[in-house]
């Protein structure tokens, strides 16, 4: 949801953008690659407990997860098979992260807010799943407020005013897994609603 709302809000800017990295040859995969790079950089600087350095890390990323579509349309290389890849390293880059996370929870011997972090994994994997595979039987499933941009911002917006971070994990452990539960639901009742599913 909110990945689309920001790009009609600021088209023409990732339009100029993403027309100067095809300019110089740069690839929807290249980008993608670069995110994921930084989102286990940003891992790793969140384990080492430099949570404001991480948030800046953490939007950069996120920049190169919202410009890879966009450069693969301009640049006529978007498929299927892109989508998919996109998608998986996506969750690698949610690892990373929140990985990083639960090891800085597990240094400092909090170990509820560690295992608060391990849920949060689990429930960025759920609202991907949970889509992936109802729209293996309906046509879309991209219900729900907490897709990976709205996660990736409240984070960094967490960890750069760090006395936040506790309460927008725990609305980050809450929202996943509404999102994975509407989804569910969602599906449900679409198959019930459709003839002969």
């Amino acid at each position: 949801m909110l990945r689309k709302v920001l790009y009609k809000k600021f088209e023409p800017l990732i339009t100029k953008v993403v027309s100067f990295l095809a300019d110089r040859g740069i690839l929807p995969y290249q980008l993608s690659f670069a995110g994921a790079a930084l989102s286990l950089l940003t891992g790793v600087i969140y384990a080492k407990g430099y949570l404001f350095l991480g948030s800046i890390f953490l939007l950069a990323a996120g920049l190169g997860d919202l410009l890879d579509g966009p450069l693969a349309r301009l640049t006529g290389k978007a498929s299927s098979f892109g989508a998919f890849f996109d998608s998986t390293i996506d969750r690698y880059s949610d690892f990373f992260i929140f990985g990083g996370l639960a090891a800085f929870f597990v240094w400092q011997g909090e170990v509820f807010w560690f295992f608060v972090t391990l849920g949060i994994i689990l429930g960025t994997f759920l609202v991907s799943y949970t889509k992936a595979r109802a729209e293996n039987f309906i046509k879309n499933c991209g219900v729900g407020i907490f897709g990976r941009a709205e996660r990736i911002l409240l984070l960094a917006v967490a960890t750069f005013f760090s006395p936040l971070l506790k309460l927008v994990l725990l609305v980050l452990l809450i929202g996943t897994h509404a999102t994975a539960v509407h989804r569910i639901l969602h599906t449900r009742k679409t198959l019930e609603q459709t003839p002969n599913s």
